[in-house]
C-alpha cells in the first residue's frame, strides 16, 4: 500500500540538471561551434599549431579562435597569400590563452591595426565586464543581441582602408574588407563561440552573418587545437589532485632519506638488558664518579674487623705485622696486602682497583 501511494500520490515534474562538460566537450571549447557549422552543411576541420600551406583550404574559412603560441610574421604571410586566393579569414582578437593584442600582433601589424585596452573613463556610461551590444550591419536592420567584453576593441590607422566598419568613437568591433580574391574580417572579441555562448542570444545569427560577407560554402577550418602538451602539463592539467600528494610523500621520502651531517647514531638494540649489565653500568658510574677510595676504605674496615675476630691483637700489629699474619694466616704476597692496608690518599685508580681485589679475597679466604 504504501509503495502504491509513494508512486501515484505525489506529482512528478522533469527537471534539467546541470552535470558539466563531459568527454569531448571538457576539452574542445569549440565543440558546439564546429557541430552547428556541420548541421548547416559546411565540412569543418579543427587544428592547431603551426599554420602551414597544407592546412588553409582553397576557397574556405579560417577562425582563428584559439592560440597555443603568437602568430609569427611567416604564418602571416602564409595567411595573406592564401586570402588573396580566394580564402575568408576571421579572427578573435583577444584568443586564449594570451587573452591580450600578443597573439595575433604580427597580423595586425600587417594589416595596419591596433588592438586597444579601453579604460572605463573612455566611455559616456559605465560599462560592465562584458557589455551586451546591439549590433546592426544596416540602417533598418533588426539589430543582433551580442555579450562581448567591454575592454578590446580595434584601431585602424585608416579607416578608407576597410569597405566596412563598425564600433563608437573609432574603436571597433568589426573590420573587413575584400583581399584579392578573398576577404579579411577582423574582430576583437570573439569570445560568444565558446562552450555553450553560441546558443545564447542571437551570437549564432551573427556568426552566421560574418561568414556570409564571403560567398561560398567551403570547408570551415577552427584553429582551436593547441600543440600536443608535455606529460608533466597533461598531468597537471588532469590530475592534480593526484600528483601533489604523490609529490608530497615523494619529498618526504627523499627528505628522510636526505645524508645527514655528523656522526652516525647507532640504532638502539631491541635485545632486554640483565640485570649484570645494570649492576656493572651502575659500578661504573660509582668508580667514575671517585667512589673508588670510599669502596676500598670499606672492604679495609670489614677485612679489618674480621681479623680483629680471629685474633684480637691483630689491631695493635703495625702495617707489617698486619701483612705478615695475614700472608701467614691465608697465604698471599706480604708486600701486595701490605700495599692494600695502606689507607694513605692519592693512590692512582687502577691501584684501587688492585688493592679492592686483594682485600676481597683476604675477606673471603679468613
Amino acid at each position: 500500500m504504501l509503495v502504491w501511494m509513494s508512486r501515484h500520490s505525489f506529482r512528478r515534474l522533469p527537471k534539467s540538471v546541470e552535470v558539466g562538460f563531459r568527454g569531448e566537450a571538457l576539452e574542445n571549447h569549440t565543440l558546439l561551434l564546429q557541430k552547428w557549422l556541420e548541421s548547416d552543411g559546411r565540412k569543418v576541420l579543427r587544428k592547431g599549431g603551426e599554420l602551414t600551406t597544407r592546412d588553409l583550404p582553397e576557397d574556405g574559412v579560417l577562425i582563428l579562435v584559439h592560440l597555443d603560441q603568437p602568430i609569427s610574421s611567416k604564418e602571416v604571410d602564409t595567411i595573406l597569400d592564401w586570402v588573396r586566393r580566394g580564402g575568408h579569414l576571421l579572427t578573435d582578437g583577444t584568443a586564449a590563452p594570451f587573452n591580450d593584442d600578443r597573439g595575433l600582433m604580427a597580423l595586425h601589424k600587417a594589416l595596419g591595426v591596433t588592438v586597444k585596452n579601453v579604460q572605463p573613463e573612455e566611455f559616456e556610461f559605465q560599462p560592465q565586464k562584458h557589455l551586451e551590444g546591439t549590433d546592426t550591419f544596416h540602417d533598418g536592420e533588426v539589430p543582433y543581441r551580442i555579450r562581448r567584453t567591454s575592454r578590446w576593441r580595434l584601431v585602424p590607422d585608416s579607416k578608407n582602408s576597410w569597405d566596412y566598419t563598425m564600433g563608437y568613437k573609432d574603436t571597433e568591433v568589426l573590420l573587413t574588407r575584400k583581399e584579392g580574391k578573398g576577404r579579411i574580417t577582423l574582430t576583437p572579441d570573439l569570445n560568444f563561440v565558446y562552450r555553450t555562448s553560441l546558443a545564447h542570444l542571437d551570437h549564432a545569427a551573427y556568426v552566421q552573418r560574418l561568414l556570409a560577407l564571403q560567398p561560398g560554402r567551403g570547408t570551415v577550418v577552427v584553429w582551436s587545437l593547441p600543440v600536443d602538451l608535455s606529460l608533466f602539463s597533461w598531468l597537471w592539467a588532469h590530475a592534480k589532485l593526484f600528483v601533489l600528494p604523490l609529490l608530497g610523500l615523494v619529498g618526504a621520502w627523499l627528505w628522510r632519506g636526505w645524508p645527514r651531517f655528523g656522526p652516525l647514531v647507532m640504532e638502539p638494540s631491541l635485545r632486554r638488558r640483565s640485570l649484570m649489565e645494570h649492576l656493572t653500568a651502575s659500578a661504573w658510574l660509582i668508580w667514575r664518579s671517585g667512589a673508588g677510595a670510599h669502596l676500598v676504605s670499606k672492604t679495609r674496615g670489614a677485612l679489618e674487623r674480621r681479623a680483629l675476630r680471629i685474633n684480637p691483637a691483630f689491631g695493635s700489629l703495625d702495617l707489617g705485622g698486619k701483612a705478615d699474619w695475614l700472608a701467614h694466616t691465608v697465604g698471599g704476597s706480604a708486600d701486595a696486602i701490605a700495599s692494600a692496608l695502606d689507607d694513605r690518599p692519592g693512590r692512582p685508580f687502577h691501584q684501587l682497583a688492585q688493592d679492592l681485589i686483594t682485600l676481597e679475597r683476604l675477606r673471603h679466604r679468613l
